[in-house]
């Protein structure tokens, strides 16, 4: 049997699984009639598009419209601990965009193509994520700020990021007033930890890492991972804002919808949008404005689809250009990370999901929402560290993430990437074994790619570019990171409390080179390296002054009347953490702006 075949059947034994669980949930939804007029239209009911809808549903008087490409979420991966839908093959619920061969990173792989995958569901990436919640460094928005985006300042944004949050924890009166209470998303440590994370923290205070919140205004030092829940179990951003909002009778959902082009008047305004339904094209008109929320892949191919993007790159395609915006698809940026720095540990205290599924973990779990099913499977720790930025020493450059068990632990159900022969063979002693992992992954990367359209066909997938390590310091940041990885999974607490052994042989691809010297490391970083997944930017927020810029700080398309993008596209560069607690900031900022813009603040 294949692995692939094999991964399907676990997949609906799973889904029998979570259904004696938890309680699917089924989200109220509409077809709408063609040229139907609403005041404002949604594209994308992810991690933006689901706040954004039901922040404006909030003024009675206004009707809004959400379209979403895919359908109803998969009761499934509402439980933490099956956060591994990117993994599934052939699964409706999201894309796998193929990227080109890429230069720099993946070497060890079978294919240096890199496969990002989207959420193509309600709740979008948010549904199928590894459930992190991460806001970056206070000094990430001062950044924004200071290359002239009023308004998104660390000050300003932190109340966006209390709005949204229901932190669930227990907090330190110095903390305190970093986190919010009684919002939509909960937040929380995950309630239940492995044995290797049961260290974790002592291993970091070995390396002069205290424990912090990194949730707050202290970002240097080590963390268990904290996640985005709500009585044990997943709560996106379309549980948590777009589900009560379709209580209310001024908002509606149309799933299976593909939107495939903003209509644009004489005048480049937005009138209103083409969309695909039931193999159909179909119309639906705004009043006051269209709102993209399609994500940092989705949104450029809409915009560019529209004729809204650089006029050489778009007349190439025959497509005709309506606004040359040269930004749009540009500055693609994402977090670069280093695989395989492995560590074996004693046998018998396994965290893989073959462990994690037993049947006194489905009854703590179902009686108590207590146990192994309530944490994501894989990471369980997070160290900050700053390597080699001097310039700003309380920022971390670095993040490295503790994985609480073995790529080979999943027997390749999650690998990232089929690795070649010569690298299989090299990790086939520790496979099946038990252990950890460090993970050390770049916070603020210089490297920058593209998304461009394939063809002007609104069904081919666009052409997702990362280049990471395209740039020299990430190269040699990524070395160092690799190292200091190294040293933090030899802590001595490692070896006396779970008799942690290194897996220290020399990759054969890289065995040319003196082992663990500089030149070792650099084959080791192009090799093992891939992408995390945390892709923004591609829509950059930015001043007029600044001619790749495509928003306004007001998240205004340029040269587009009643047209904003509000999702992670627009971010100015990526944050120092994961995404999608930024990204459900910015929509939270964004509808505030909407409403302020027609008097209902």
């Amino acid at each position: 049997m294949t692995g692939s075949a094999f991964l399907n059947i676990l997949t609906k034994l799973l889904a029998i699984i979570a259904t004696t669980l938890i309680k699917p949930v089924r989200y109220p939804t509409s077809v709408m009639p063609d040229d139907i007029i609403v005041d404002f239209i949604i594209v994308g009911s992810g991690s933006a598009g689901s706040v954004v809808a039901g922040r404006l549903a909030e003024v009675p008087d206004w009707d809004v419209l959400v379209f979403e490409t895919g359908g109803q979420p998969p009761a499934l991966f509402k439980i933490p601990a099956f956060n591994i839908g990117s993994a599934f093959p052939n699964a409706t619920f999201k894309n796998d965009y193929k990227t080109p061969h890429q230069k720099y990173t993946n070497r060890f792989a079978k294919s240096t193509e890199v496969e990002y995958t989207r959420g193509k569901v309600i709740g979008g990436s948010g549904t199928i994520n590894q459930l992190m919640y991460h806001r970056g460094n206070p000094q990430d928005y001062n950044n924004w700020a200071a290359l002239g985006n009023t308004g998104w300042d660390y000050k300003t944004v932190l109340e966006y990021f209390k709005k949204s949050e229901d932190y669930q924890g227990s907090v330190k009166p110095r903390d305190a007033p970093f986190r919010g209470f009684g919002g939509p998303i909960g937040v929380e440590e995950i309630p239940w930890v492995p044995p290797a994370g049961r260290v974790a923290i002592r291993a970091g205070e070995e390396m002069g890492l205290k424990k912090i919140d990194y949730n707050t205004d202290t970002n240097i030092g080590s963390s268990l991972y904290q996640i985005a829940t709500k009585n044990r179990e997943r709560i996106s951003s379309a549980d948590a804002f777009l589900l009560p909002g379709l209580q209310r009778r001024n908002l509606k959902l149309q799933i299976n919808s593909q939107v495939i082009q903003i209509i644009l008047n004489a005048d480049n305004r937005a009138i209103g949008v083409k969309y695909v339904h039931n193999n159909e094209v179909k119309r639906a008109f705004a009043q006051r404005e269209v709102i993209i929320s399609g994500g940092a892949v989705d949104t450029p191919k809409l915009l560019m689809l529209s004729g809204i993007g650089p006029r050489e790159h778009l007349e190439k395609l025959g497509i005709k250009t309506r606004v040359d915006l040269a930004g749009v698809g540009q500055n693609l940026q994402d977090h670069v990370m280093v695989l395989g720095l492995s560590w074996t540990i004693n046998p018998n205290i396994s965290t893989s999901i073959f462990a994690r599924i037993g049947k006194s973990a489905m009854l703590d779990y179902r009686e108590r929402r207590s146990g192994p099913l309530t944490a994501p499977l894989g990471v369980c720790a997070l160290y900050h560290l700053n390597i080699d930025s001097p310039h700003e020493p309380h920022v971390p450059d670095t993040q490295i993430y503790m994985f609480c068990m073995l790529e080979g632990q999943l027997y390749g159900l999650a690998s990232y990437q089929p690795l070649k022969q010569s690298v299989q063979d090299y990790t086939r002693p520790i496979y099946g074994r038990d252990g950890y992992y460090m993970t050390p992954m770049l916070a603020r990367p210089k490297s920058v790619g593209s998304i461009t359209l394939r063809s002007k066909n609104p069904f081919d997938p666009p052409i997702v570019d990362p280049n990471c390590l395209s740039h020299p310091d990430d190269v040699e940041l990524m070395v160092k990171a690799s190292k200091a990885s190294r040293r933090l999974g030899n802590a001595k607490i490692f070896r006396s409390v779970l008799g942690a052994e290194a897996f220290n042989e020399p990759v054969p691809d890289c065995a040319h080179f003196e082992f663990e010297s500089d030149a070792y490391w650099r084959c080791y970083v192009h090799g093992w390296s891939t992408v995390s997944g945390h892709m923004t930017s591609t829509c950059k927020m930015a001043p007029d002054s600044d001619p790749m810029g495509v928003v306004t700080p007001r998240l205004r398309v340029r040269g587009v009347k009643n047209l904003r993008v509000i999702d992670a596209s627009v971010m100015p560069s990526v944050p120092s953490g994961n995404t999608n607690a930024p990204t459900v900031m910015i929509a939270e900022r964004g509808a505030d702006l909407i409403k302020e813009d027609y008097g209902k603040i």
